[in-house]
């Protein structure tokens, strides 16, 4: 293939194409024309690339030149290269929550700006998702059950939602940020058909350990609901309606089946599904599940062969404190 063939396939991506610049950098096919200083500016990566002439060749022994200037090329997706540029060069594009930003961006930016070395864009990304994936329960609880804005700035732009947790656990992994996947792998590990989900998005090894999770989530949903044995309460004064609640809720254990439902051992889903008890038994009720729930949390990252949670907050603080 000639030069003028090969040239005639690669697109110049508009907004990141700045005549006046000194830098071309090539993604598969498409290429980028910034600003060098600015780049070394954020980067020591590119600092460090800038600094050396490049070669005139290409692999194959041709020149790869545009606009008579050398093309460098980047061993990275196009697309992770685009938004990663975009945040670099246009301050508006990536800014720190609750402005809203698509999820795949913050997962590009989030690998780019650790590969190339760009801190403050690094910290940024990891913001975004510590909003998705916190390390405390009751922020999770939020964001899982209940306030719908948790997260709601990181516009989800993957189908289905599942491989939003998959994406997160792969580049959270690449990067690091290890205190990320305890809330990551609940998200996948819970929803029953992951698998369906799976190919090319997890490795043999997080599947495994998603797999033999489900076996521990099923155990803990039964486990959890053991308070139902100590319904009513004391102070019940509607005993026989709420021993009645109490028996449509084993039956609806009994009956769950975590091939068709969610393995979903920290919501409290059975009286969602059964009716609610009296106001002194859902109390009850309620206390009992909360401390089941902060018991369960407490071990999910032993669950996927994770430090613990205080080791994982101490990375966490050591790479978001950072001011290097």
């Amino acid at each position: 293939m000639s030069s003028s063939d090969i040239h005639s396939e690669l697109q110049r991506v508009e907004g990141l194409w700045f005549p006046d610049a000194s830098l071309i950098l090539r993604a598969e096919n498409s290429l980028f024309r910034v600003h060098s200083s600015i780049l070394a500016a954020r980067s020591s990566v590119f600092r460090d690339m800038v600094a050396f002439p490049q070669p005139r060749e290409l692999e194959g022994g041709e020149g790869d030149i545009v606009d008579g200037l050398s093309v460098v090329r980047l061993h990275d997706s196009a697309a992770e290269v685009e938004v990663f540029l975009k945040a670099i060069f246009d301050s508006s594009f990536f800014e720190r929550p609750p402005i809203p930003v698509d999820f795949s961006a913050v997962i590009g930016v989030l690998r780019l700006s650790h590969k190339y070395d760009v801190k403050y864009l690094f910290r940024r990304a990891l913001s975004h998702l510590d909003s998705m994936y916190p390390t405390s329960l009751q922020e999770f609880m939020d964001v899982v059950y209940g306030e719908p804005d948790a997260y709601s700035h990181v516009r989800a732009d993957l189908s289905p939602p599942v491989t939003m947790h998959m994406a997160t656990l792969r580049a959270a992994s690449e990067v690091g940020a290890s205190w990320l996947l305890p809330a990551a792998y609940y998200r996948i590990a819970s929803a029953s058909r992951f698998m369906k989900s799976s190919k090319g998005c997890l490795s043999i090894a997080d599947i495994q350990r998603c797999l033999t999770a489900q076996t521990a989530f099923v155990r803990a949903t039964a486990e959890s609901h053991a308070f139902l044995r100590l319904l009513p309460a004391p102070a019940c004064q509607t005993p026989a309606n709420c021993r009645a609640t109490v028996s449509t809720a084993y039956g609806i254990l009994d009956d769950w089946s975590c091939d068709q439902e969610d393995c979903d051992p920290l919501f409290g889903w059975v009286f969602d599904c059964s009716g609610p008890p009296c106001a002194h038994c859902a109390e009850m009720a309620k206390s009992l599940y909360s401390a089941v729930q902060e018991s369960f949390w407490d071990r999910l990252p032993s669950i996927f062969g994770l430090a613990e949670w205080e080791e994982l907050k101490k990375m966490e603080a050591a790479i978001m404190e950072s001011t290097v």
